[in-house]
């Protein structure tokens, strides 16, 4: 155990809470140093001031004499001109600083987000992580440069000005400076609650980002069930809460200068009735005796100490935030990806710069990180190279978890999935999933053009005409051509202007356009009636230069042309085969899904002819 426990307790304390800081500090120490010594000239100088201040007021009492006091004018001037310049210089370096610093975490943060699993976005709000990557971030920014300025500005001020006073007169610095010792009193307790509160405010933040962020988002189901009032209400009540945290914390801040300002003038007060005392009751020459000079040059002194004990409450203030604002930014770091890329990353033997497509799940068992149940059980299937695979099932049969491991979204145990005979884990992650085309449940477009969407796969896409190739393929190129630009034509906000199905294709054609060796579309065409489906599905059969295909559906319309189809129940694979050949199994799920399907299609037909008859629409 070390002597002091307390001290070493501390010490680490403070090595967790600056880790950030010290991290930007010493990244940027070049410009840190010089910055602090421009303060350094600065506050050195500025015991001058009050000094020349002195020498002129007892020149004056002591006979008027026009060189020397011309000669102090060009010492202040002088004095002046130099802090003006090293102001400038501090202000310039340590600012750079700190919007240096932002612009580091900032792309650090994302730089870690992005190389997190699903199962990480799964359990994490946007709007919180919004706010990480605003406030949180701008909090730290600000300790690195504001903060740390203000603070090494009260210290410097500190050193200088009382050990200008205590050369004048020892006497009447300990007397102006007798309050002091109380501060550090002060300080530590506005050092709590600032801690506390401020947490609280970052907090209720985030929450308030996340209920506007997922307001903004679904706005449109909001609006057609009626619930803008309700979601309205709710927005409110968390901006009510952090107003109110807000305000708590602005009430502990707010009180600190004051506190800290009457502290300093108690020490003026003193220096008012006992430095006037021995002014004007002790003969010059005798002990203890001061001059108007001196009297006056203390008055400023004191005066100048107002402002450390102000940035000092500042500097707390933006130590405690950064701190506060640094655990929930180093909370995310900590956090690991569940599907880490190997250390050794390893390629198929017979690798050529692009996967054969051979896909084999051996024995596969899966379960979302966090659930205590398994989703998928003993998945046995090997998928041979061009072979197009389909999966139907009920919904939660884990059709979408299955696909979902093609590509490593989720992590996968070792020895369970294999591309090209290769274990899924031993490839390199950005390899692996260029190899993956995949289309999900989850449609999302970029507030790009259309042109831009498509080319978001793939860098080597050059002028329209490549991509006109693969939106004929997904059959969206003549609804392209009808928007107002065409392949120019700007979407909005995650497609909003496109239609669910014109959304589905422009995906599908995305994935296309990487030229992947396996394409996964997981009910992908949900959103299209079954013409179109068909026509797309037809394309995708006919293009030259076949890949593997994964479909997971829950239309038999969309998969009986299948090589084989894979009928997922309860997580396993219940039956295996042929279109032709489950049909004639009728006791197993797939008849029965081929049979309701049949059913509705008979139905709709019979309702469409009788809605001719009658010569209305079909309904």
């Amino acid at each position: 155990m070390p002597p002091f426990p307390f001290l070493e307790k501390l010490r680490t304390k403070l090595e967790r809470d600056t880790r950030l800081l010290r991290m930007q500090l010493w990244k940027y120490r070049g410009h840190v140093a010089f910055g602090l010594f421009s303060v350094v000239v600065v506050d050195g100088l500025e015991i001058l001031p009050p000094y020349l201040m002195k020498e002129a007021v007892d020149a004056l009492a002591t006979g008027w004499d026009p060189a020397r006091l011309a000669k102090l004018a060009w010492l202040f001037m002088g004095v002046a001109v130099i802090q003006a310049a090293c102001r400038y210089v501090w202000r310039m370096y340590l600012i750079r600083t700190s919007l240096w610093s932002g612009r580091d975490l900032r792309g650090r943060f994302a730089a870690h987000l992005f190389g997190l699993g699903a199962s990480f976005f799964d359990r994490r709000p946007v709007g919180e992580l919004m706010s990480l990557a605003t406030n949180d971030v701008d909090a730290v920014r600000m300790a690195v440069g504001a903060g740390l300025l203000v603070f090494a500005d009260s210290i410097f001020y500190f050193l200088t000005i009382p050990v200008a006073m205590w050369i004048l007169s020892p006497t009447l610095c300990l007397i102006a400076l007798a309050p002091l010792p109380i501060l550090p009193w002060i300080v530590l307790w506005n050092e709590r609650q600032v801690h506390d509160r401020f947490d609280k405010v970052q907090e209720s933040f985030a929450q308030l980002s996340a209920m506007a962020q997922e307001s903004l988002a679904g706005v449109r189901v909001l609006t057609a069930f009626v619930r803008v009032d309700a979601q309205t209400r709710r927005v409110a009540r968390d901006g009510e809460r952090y107003a109110e945290w807000s305000l708590r914390l602005a009430r502990i801040q707010a009180s600190f200068g004051p506190i800290m300002d009457f502290t300093v003038s108690m020490g003026m007060v003193l220096l008012l009735v006992v430095g006037g005392r021995m002014l004007i009751h002790t003969p010059a020459g005798q002990a203890g005796a001061i001059t108007l000079g001196t009297f006056i040059a203390f008055q400023r002194y004191i005066q100048k100490m107002v402002w450390p004990m102000a940035a000092l409450g500042v500097a707390v203030n933006f130590y405690q935030r950064s701190v506060s604002s640094g655990h929930r930014l180093q909370a995310v770091h900590a956090e690991l990806t569940d599907v880490p890329a190997p250390a050794v990353p390893r390629l198929p033997a017979d690798w050529s710069g692009r996967a054969r497509g051979e896909i084999e799940f051996r024995g596969l068992e899966f379960t979302f990180p966090g659930a205590s149940q398994p989703v998928l059980r003993g998945i046995d299937l090997k998928i041979q190279p061009g072979e197009r695979i389909a999966l139907i099932g009920a919904v939660g049969a884990g059709k979408s978890a299955l696909l979902s491991l093609l590509p490593r979204v989720y992590p996968v145990a070792r020895g369970m999935l294999f591309v090209d005979g290769q274990d899924v884990n031993d490839w390199d992650l950005e390899t692996l999933r260029e190899q993956v085309g995949f289309v999900g449940q989850e449609v999302f477009l970029f507030s790009e053009s259309v042109a831009g969407n498509v080319r978001i796969s793939s860098s080597a896409l050059g002028p329209t005409s490549d991509i006109e190739a693969f939106t004929r393929v997904a059959g969206i190129h003549d609804e392209v051509l009808q928007l107002s630009e065409a392949y120019e034509t700007r979407l909005g906000e995650r497609g909003v202007n496109l239609s669910g199905g014109q959304k589905q294709r422009l995906t599908i054609a995305r994935a296309l356009a990487k030229h992947p060796p396996i394409l996964v579309l997981d009910d992908a065409l949900s959103a299209v009636d079954v013409a179109t489906e068909e026509k797309v599905l037809a394309a995708l059969r006919g293009r030259t230069g076949r890949n593997t295909e994964l479909i997971a559906a829950h239309r038999v319309s969309t998969i009986r042309d299948a090589d084989r189809i894979a009928v997922l129940a309860g997580g396993r694979i219940s039956q295996l085969g042929t279109h032709d050949e489950l049909v004639r199994d009728r006791s197993g799920l797939y008849y029965s899904y081929y049979e309701q399907q049949r059913l509705r299609e008979g139905l709709r037909q019979e309702l469409e002819a009788y809605a001719q008859g009658l010569g209305e629409p079909a309904p």
